[in-house]
């Protein structure tokens, strides 16, 4: 009966779609018309798999050099050197942004700290910074990737969130859906699972309302609804232009020198000489010693043949192109060379060396920004309505700021120091200075101990002087 429903389901759909009958996404979802649903979501699969093949060593230009053909012997086999330029100017780049975990402040003051620091738990049961860190590492390399906060009821019945990154790499169809303005308002994602001897097509949509979860079948697809109860779309979608971007056919270029510089090398590893015709007759002779080389005519030669001298023009390319695909991708060079004349700097002097970085990392905040914050406010959903309801009134209330660390760690007993001359001074107070210094969780519980030890201080202080 299923095959039969699907069939008559199937054709009632090819006769709407033949005859363009508008649906919106809701209804053909509601058809079970899941094929032509796709088809208004955005597709990046063309730019995604170029920037994977570039990422991916083995599948650089380089590996397709063809070896070279000799008359009666096997071809000579070319060298084929590809680099992981791609890999390293991804993880600089990810360093910049994340190689600090990010930083969370509670901007509100009304007696929210239970929900914030439910809130900060909540990062930690899912793994925030590991699974930040992942997407962004994906993002750089393939151009997008995505969060999916995956909402299920644990062995005990209560609900629970579990935190997946989806990529193409990964095995995920990304497909997010947005309107004129840039507000998502549907994403969906395929994948297929082995189902017995059989691999299944699935292809989930989510909403803010409703999630679909479509299984593909011999015929037509199945849909199972059921409503979200955050609110919001569980994922958060990460897009951005490749780490190295801009620089490929530089790589490609350098790759391709090294490689021919290698063939080169080769052929010349084993000595090779230059002898004339009646040397090579008396090397013939049985009764020549093999040490003694006998030149007999005025013109004969003997001589090995040195390799090329390495060329200065090939030395200065193989210089311009390591410098150009760094400066070109705003990635600083940190070759053990370079970093032994950085090893005394600190503070703003090592950032002014490493300025490249610094204006990558604030170009990359443009996107990150954003979607740090929209994960924050879906976390606060999901919080609110589903894992704590308790605490929904105070969640709600909650005005979190996020900060990206700096990627160097400072000279933390230089800055306590510059933190405490400021409150000696007057300059700050004693709640501002407390929250610079970071070293407790409850600053607010902190500043009141610290404010009845002086009190207790200044009592026994009197008591001393009446005593007197």
């Amino acid at each position: 009966m299923g095959i039969i429903k699907n069939t008559i389901n199937v054709a009632l759909n090819t006769g709407k779609n033949f005859l363009g009958i508008a649906r919106d996404l809701e209804q053909l979802l509601k058809d079970k018309d899941v094929d032509k649903a796709i088809t208004l979501f955005q597709n990046r699969d063309i730019d995604v798999e170029k920037a994977i093949k570039e990422y991916c060593p083995s599948m650089h230009d380089v590996m397709k050099r063809r070896d070279k053909p000799r008359k009666g012997k096997e071809p000579y086999r070319v060298e084929k050197l590809p680099r992981r330029r791609q890999v390293y100017i991804n993880e600089v780049e990810l360093f910049f942004l994340l190689g600090n975990s990010i930083k969370w402040k509670n901007m509100d003051t009304s007696g929210s700290d239970e929900a914030f620091e439910a809130y900060t738990k909540f990062l930690q049961d899912t793994r925030f910074d590991t699974t930040m860190r992942q997407a962004k590492r994906l993002a750089g390399a393939e151009t997008e990737s995505a969060k999916l906060y995956h909402i299920y009821k644990d062995s005990n019945g209560k609900p629970a969130v579990k935190v997946i990154v989806l990529s193409h790499s990964k095995g995920y169809t990304l497909r997010p859906l947005f309107d004129q303005y840039e507000n998502m308002v549907a994403f969906g994602y395929g994948y297929f699972i082995k189902e017995g001897d059989n691999v299944i097509e699935h292809f989930d949509i989510q909403t803010p309302s409703y999630i679909y979860r479509c299984k593909k079948q011999k015929i037509g697809w199945d849909v199972d609804v059921m409503p979200n109860p955050s609110g919001k779309i569980n994922i958060i979608y990460y897009q951005q232009e490749k780490a190295c971007e801009g620089v490929e056919p530089r790589i490609n270029r350098e790759e391709m020198v090294d490689s021919k510089t290698a063939d080169t090398n080769n052929y010349f590893a084993d000595p090779k000489a230059k002898i004339s015709a009646d040397v090579i007759k008396s090397l013939a002779d049985p009764d020549t010693v093999g040490e003694v080389i006998q030149c007999q005519g005025k013109d004969s030669v003997f001589e090995y043949v040195a390799p090329p001298a390495y060329s200065e023009m090939k030395d200065s390319e193989k210089r311009d192109l390591n410098t150009s695909i760094l400066f070109d991708s705003f990635t600083p060079d940190f070759s053990f060379e370079n970093m032994k004349g950085l090893g005394t700097l600190s503070g703003e002097a090592l950032k002014r060396a490493m300025i490249l970085g610094y204006i990558k990392r604030d170009n990359r905040k443009e996107i990150y920004d954003i979607a740090v914050d929209r994960e924050k406010n879906l976390i606060i959903a999901i919080m609110a309505n589903v894992t704590h309801i308790a605490l929904r009134e105070q969640l709600l209330k909650l005005d979190i700021k996020h900060e990206f660390a700096e990627p160097f760690n400072e000279d933390k007993e230089r800055i306590w120091e510059s933190i405490g001359k400021l409150y000696k001074d007057g300059i700050i107070s004693l709640e501002t200075a407390v929250q610079l210094l970071a070293l407790v969780d409850d600053s607010r519980a902190e500043i009141q101990r610290i404010l009845n030890n002086n009190l207790n201080k200044n009592q026994e202080g009197n008591t001393e002087n009446q005593s007197l």
